[in-house]
């Protein structure tokens, strides 16, 4: 399938869909605004506030912020302290 076809077959798919939601979903995609990942909470973030959101914990980590090694959380994790 050429490059046209395809595009004409999305369209035709796009122009069939009634779920106001995936619109959303798909005009967010095409302007470069999709999820990229979620907060620890469940929050999704797009690209921009994903790296807002890295930025904001380095700046956290520099001012002093607790940080835990891999060993650490795991013995966190894994210990019977509830």
């Amino acid at each position: 399938m050429n490059l046209d076809q395809h595009k004409k077959n999305i369209i035709k798919k796009v122009q069939n869909i009634k779920d106001l939601k995936l619109l959303d979903e798909i005009d967010s995609v095409l302007n470069g605004n999709y999820i990229v990942a979620y907060t620890i909470d469940g929050k999704p973030l797009n690209k921009n506030q994903y790296i807002d959101h890295i930025e904001s914990i380095s700046e956290s980590i520099e001012k002093g912020a607790k940080t835990f090694t891999t060993e650490e959380l795991r013995r966190r994790i894994f210990s019977d302290k509830r």
